[in-house]
């Protein structure tokens, strides 16, 4: 079928060498553009005049108004003009000479027939170019196995154009293969399309199958012609990078697949070679050099800064340590798929110098951050805190202590404590408090209440120093619970209390309510509610004390009962939970706000920093501020819901429950915009200044303490010392 521009006084057609481009959908902005440029010289053109054929040849678009890529492609002889897609908002704008516009768009050099004149291409030659671009892809299959097409005949089809080139898949991620439609240039005739196997496998995998089931753009049977448009690509990813930063903007391309491209010369399409003269990590540099017009030509995969660092080694360097990845493992992922990267001391160097300042530099901030809003908010802080040794028992080598605002759920400040600064270990804890109150009265904030376990040091500290000045001290129940359910679950295994067993979960439920119900925490009635446990399990409900004088429940008879009460095993409990010590603890405890917040985030930073990998002062502290980073971006999210807006929720059977089980909501998917927002600060301040990153490494390297070993010996004089019989150490 032939096309004809709409636009008055023009006469071209798909026929006669040009391109045509269907009409935008009627949805966009850009479709009454194109309509109101048709006007001005058909006044009678209208939206309704639009048909399923109707076009505007490509003499109306500048070379703007096409796709930058599918322009070189064309040139290079690697995309035939029917397929040089318009950008999605090109607009035509152009009423000069249709055939000297065409040119200006990208044809020139091409010839619209095999008779073109200046500049074009004679027959012979483009006979030759095609037979080349067929051996390339030829030798391609053969090394990748497919015979069908290593035996490939360059059959010339189709008029007009060199070649169409495209890709099975479009996703920017993989490497795809390519399939070449060969074309005569002097064939006047229209021919049928001839298909040929690719080195990509016939049987597509479950990615690609998945893809192309929702591909319906482009049939792989369909002809090419001269009616297609832009339009049928615009569900393409665009190779241009995007501003979103978690859009990738990179991607894997097999290195046969690459020195493919530069066997054909960019100026004289005749045949070229092509050799890689640099490499560095990610970095790739190749020269190409022409054989027949001596051209020349550097081409690199990525930009330098600072006229010596690839960007792509930087960036790598910074994604692996921001998202909290074990190098070793990952390097060794990306060896064994085939990657070339970095190796294990330069991420090193990269972290020492330039990531960890990074992640420092973006945790005072957000710190200050915190602050200024906990500033302008009424009340003093209400701060959770606790501490997390690096390895289990008293041999810890660092003590990190965290304090978390219950107000906002975020971490207001986080220490780290090697044990040579203190006693032993066990004072990693008092020491990181310390550290985090005076840091806090530096900027000027009012402590109001601090929640935290039993520690006595702590207890002590805080009584003394911190109670003076009008700061509330509270217990956190969970601990308290913890401590009370083992106690119960030993006095349960005793002669006669076997019936006990079945109260502990009441009598945990019991603090936990002994706590909740006061909201005001008086002491003196959490003690009362507290120790009338003692009557209620043996039927008794009153209980004489002004502060608490009976139950709360209704009466319990009937279906109301599900235990039997206790006689005898109430004096070995009474015993138990009336201990002085688990008393005086029961009237700190905290009504409203509580721990478990400090205790995820301790899980969390399982996940940045494992106990089973050793790590410097510095390395620890910056992967506990990324933790600290991940968690205050998503400590506040919500619940997911289904399709139908419900709640979502998962049933779990944790260790703790003994068979038992908890519901726990699901929640929304964590973001990890602040490890984006690392990976760009890193690329622009090392733009910036490399060496002010140097200096803050140095300053913080400067200010971290010293090796656990003070005392070093030889290499030699151990490895001599270990293989000696007669070693007397």
């Amino acid at each position: 079928m032939v096309n004809y521009c709409v636009c008055g006084g023009c006469t071209n057609t798909s026929q006669s060498g040009h391109r045509v481009h269907l009409f935008p959908s009627r949805k966009t902005k850009r479709f009454r553009a194109w309509i109101r440029f048709v006007q001005v010289k058909r006044a009678d053109f209208t939206a309704s005049s639009v048909t399923a054929n109707s076009v505007i040849c490509g003499a109306h678009f500048t070379t703007e108004c096409y796709e930058s890529g599918d322009l070189m492609e064309f040139n290079m002889g690697f995309r035939c003009k029917d397929r040089v897609r318009l950008t999605k908002d090109a607009v035509p704008t152009v009423y000069t000479d249709s055939t000297q516009r065409e040119q200006k768009a990208g044809a020139s050099g091409q010839a619209s027939d095999g008779a073109s004149a200046g500049g074009c291409a004679t027959g012979r030659q483009a006979l030759h170019w095609k037979r080349e671009l067929s051996r390339v892809f030829a030798e391609s299959a053969v090394e990748f196995g497919d015979s069908d097409l290593a035996s490939l005949d360059a059959r010339l089809v189709d008029n007009g154009s060199q070649c169409n080139i495209r890709c099975l898949q479009r996703s920017a991620a993989v490497q795809v293969g390519l399939k070449p439609l060969m074309v005569n240039a002097e064939t006047q005739t229209e021919g049928t399309e001839q298909r040929a196997s690719t080195p990509q496998s016939t049987v597509p995998s479950e990615d690609e199958a998945d893809y192309m089931d929702h591909d319906e753009s482009w049939n792989s049977d369909e002809e090419m012609s001269s009616e297609s448009s832009e339009d049928d690509y615009e569900d393409e990813p665009s190779l241009e990078s995007p501003s979103d930063q978690n859009v990738p903007d990179k991607v894997i391309v097999g290195l046969t697949q690459l020195m493919a491209l530069f066997t054909i010369c960019c100026s004289c399409y005749g045949e070229s070679k092509g050799h890689i003269v640099y490499q560095k990590g990610t970095y790739l540099k190749i020269k190409q050099v022409c054989t027949q017009c001596d051209y020349q030509r550097v081409w690199q995969n990525q930009d330098i800064l600072h006229r010596n660092m690839p960007v792509f080694n930087l960036l790598l360097s910074g994604a692996i340590h921001f998202s909290g990845c074990m190098i070793s493992q990952t390097i060794r992922m990306l060896k064994l798929f085939g990657i070339q990267c970095i190796g294990i001391n330069t991420y090193f160097r990269h972290q020492r110098l330039y990531t960890i300042p990074t992640i420092i530099k973006a945790w005072q901030n957000q710190q200050m951050e915190i602050i200024t809003e906990l500033k302008t908010m009424d009340g003093g802080l209400i701060l959770s805190g606790d501490c997390r040794s690096d390895s289990p028992g008293h041999c810890a080598k660092y003590g990190s202590y965290t304090l978390i605002e219950d107000r906002i759920n975020k971490v207001l400040d986080l220490q780290l404590v090697q044990s040579s600064e203190v006693p032993s270990s066990n004072w990693c804890e008092i020491e990181g408090l310390k550290r985090s109150i005076h840091f806090l009265k530096s900027q000027d904030l009012q402590l109001s209440a601090i929640i935290t376990d039993r520690n006595r040091q702590v207890a002590k500290w805080v009584r003394q120093e911190l109670c003076p000045e009008g700061t509330s001290h509270f217990f956190d129940i969970w601990h308290i619970g913890k401590s009370v359910q083992k106690a119960l679950d030993t006095v349960s295994k005793e002669k006669g209390c076997e019936d006990l067993k079945l109260w502990r979960p009441a009598i945990v439920n019991h603090l936990y309510w002994t706590a909740a119900s006061t909201p005001n925490g008086d002491p003196n009635i959490m003690e009362a509610k507290w120790r009338s446990m003692v009557n209620h399990i043996q039927d008794i409900h009153e209980h004489g004390n002004p502060a608490f004088s009976h139950c709360a429940h209704p009466p319990l008879e009937g279906e109301a009962r599900e235990k039997e009460w206790l006689e005898p095993a109430a004096i070995k409990l009474e015993a138990v939970t009336t201990r002085g010590a688990l008393v005086k603890d029961i009237r700190q405890l905290s009504p409203q706000h509580q721990t478990y917040s400090l205790e995820a985030f301790h899980s969390l930073i399982l996940r940045f920093a494992p106990k089973h990998t050793s790590y410097s002062y510095v390395g620890m502290y910056c992967r506990l501020l990324l933790a600290a980073l991940h968690y205050n971006a998503n400590g506040k999210r919500q619940i997911a819901e289904t399709s139908r807006g419900e709640a979502r929720y998962s049933v779990r059977y944790p260790r703790f429950r003994r068979g038992g089980w908890v519901v726990r909501p699901i929640k929304e998917k964590p973001s990890y915009e602040y490890a984006a927002a690392l990976v760009t600060s890193l690329k622009e301040r090392y733009a910036t200044s490399p060496r002010a990153l140097q200096e803050e490494s140095a300053t913080v390297s400067a200010a971290a303490p010293g090796p656990l070993t003070q005392h070093t010996i030889s290499k030699e004089e151990a490895i001599r010392l270990h293989l000696s019989r007669f070693n007397s150490q």
